[in-house]
């Protein structure tokens, strides 16, 4: 034992300088994280991975490297080299029409809709913002999440901007299943996961719940604590953010991404192909909260499954991921040869943003900065601010005022081209709205708009009913979007 810790000194004398675990307990504590594991590779070794805490508050049970997390919307990164992997084959194009490979795959403006690439979708630039109300909400497949989009209106000009979607990402997984013949997830298993020997890392719920696994919390901003989450099914969008793995097995995906896509001596795909998934498409603006979490960037965009940025003058390359309670963060300095993986089981991000650049800041020998201090102060913040908006939407509440009809008028059946059928029923209690999973009591506000609150999917949307000229409800509005009465 004295020999192997000699030569893991010698192999690795940077990271037996650095205190990684004091860095890991000091962002749980400042952040109250369950359960927390982290790996470090460099130089296409493993010289840290070490996991922290418990995966389930009240038991024993302790998180290890082998735990599964979600890893949420890191998976882009597998779709996108799975694309790559057929460019590189001469399967496919990055500037094919989507259409050629999922044709039932549409955008609302037909100018957008006849040129929108596979490269505008994996690079979240076709104008269209995210609507994860179609996937996250609803119990549909993955072809109608995906038909459904073309049914909403774009909110940029085509190629205009950064808008992030996740269902242009599920659309991304179909390009692979239609190009390679098979569905999305035997291909990342058998030319991704199995080459490169992540033995426990898994696409499906039902190897979830069959494995050793984290349980999910989500940060409860008014208590200040940490509230076990439901954790739903999300196969519907799997291409864009349901790979569940541990950070022992994602060490040896930052290997294969850092050795320029071999591993152990065999190629996988070529360096060129690989590369251009890092390669920026599409800028991000930096401003207001995103440029005061970033005081050491200057310029942001997205590539292909990944955000590249400049870091203390020095490329980052990196993806963050949020699911059911879950955050990952995966990111690589590429020209130190040096890639980070980080996993908690509670919805605070920020967390593990902080903890990232300490550890980079620790290789880099960067001057020291309180990274859990800034983010803290952002995320209280922003706290605050979404507080100030509350009781500002409350202050501007008309008091003493009634629906314009008898509370039956309103139940019924609603509409909308793109979220289907939402129902309201009328009960002894008052109005409940049902769409899809989310059954949610309707609390009158004002006039003819009634609250929506369900604190467990951070929900909390004003429901606003529209009447005809002879009184009868016309619609609803609900995610922004209309809902027509049937």
């Amino acid at each position: 034992m004295r020999r192997f810790a000699l030569l893991f000194f010698i192999a690795f004398p940077l990271f037996a300088q650095q205190n990684f675990d004091k860095l890991a307990t000091d962002t749980m504590a400042s952040w109250k994280i369950p359960g927390l594991a982290i790996a470090i590779v460099q130089n296409d070794r493993v010289g840290y991975i070490k996991a922290f805490g418990v995966k389930e508050l009240g038991k024993a049970d302790p998180v290890t490297p082998d735990t599964l997390f979600e890893i949420a919307s890191t998976t882009k990164a597998f779709t996108a080299t799975a694309l790559a992997m057929l460019v590189d084959q001469k399967k496919l194009d990055w500037d094919d029409p989507v259409h050629k490979y999922v044709e039932y795959f549409h955008l609302n403006d037909p100018c957008a809709d006849a040129m929108v690439t596979v490269r505008d979708i994996a690079s979240h630039h076709t104008g269209v913002s995210a609507q994860d109300g179609l996937w996250d909400f609803t119990d549909w497949p993955r072809e109608q999440v995906i038909r459904a989009l073309g049914n909403v209106k774009p909110t940029r000009s085509f190629r205009s901007a950064y808008l992030y979607s996740n269902i242009q990402f599920a659309t991304a997984g179909e390009v692979v299943a239609s190009v390679a013949k098979m569905p999305w997830e035997d291909f990342v298993r058998t030319r991704i996961f199995d080459p490169l020997g992540m033995t426990r890392t898994r696409t499906s719920f039902a190897d979830w719940n069959a494995s050793s696994h984290a349980q999910g919390y989500r940060w409860d901003a008014q208590t200040q604590s940490v509230i076990a989450q439901q954790f739903n099914d999300y196969t519907r969008i799997a291409p864009a953010g349901t790979i569940k793995s541990c950070v022992r097995d994602m060490a040896q995906w930052l290997r294969f991404q850092l050795a320029d896509g071999q591993i152990d001596g065999k190629r996988l795909i070529s360096a060129d192909a690989l590369e251009e998934t890092h390669q920026p498409n599409t800028v991000i603006r930096l401003e207001g909260l995103g440029k005061e979490l970033n005081p050491e960037t200057n310029l942001e965009a997205y590539a292909l499954g990944w955000v590249v940025q400049d870091y203390r003058g020095q490329l980052l390359v990196s993806h963050a991921g949020a699911l059911n309670g879950y955050r990952t963060q995966v990111a690589m300095l590429p020209n130190q040869n040096l890639g980070v993986v980080i996993m908690e089981n509670v919805g605070r991000g920020y967390a593990i943003v902080a903890l990232r650049n300490a550890i980079l800041d620790s290789f880099l020998n960067a001057p020291p900065r309180d990274w859990n201090q800034l983010f803290l102060n952002a995320d209280q913040r922003s706290d605050a601010e979404a507080f100030a908006k509350l009781k500002e939407r409350n202050a501007k509440r008309r008091p003493n005022t009634t629906p314009s009809r008898e509370l039956a008028a309103y139940a019924g059946t609603y509409m909308n081209p793109a979220y289907g059928t939402a129902t309201v029923t009328s009960d002894a209690p008052g109005l409940t709205l049902h769409y899809y999973r989310l059954t949610i009591p309707l609390t009158h506000f004002n006039y003819d708009t009634f609250e929506a609150v369900l604190p467990e999917e951070e929900l909390d949307e004003l429901v606003q009913f529209e009447l005809k000229t002879d009184g009868d409800v016309k619609s609803m509005n609900l995610f922004g979007q209309d809902f027509v009465k049937q």
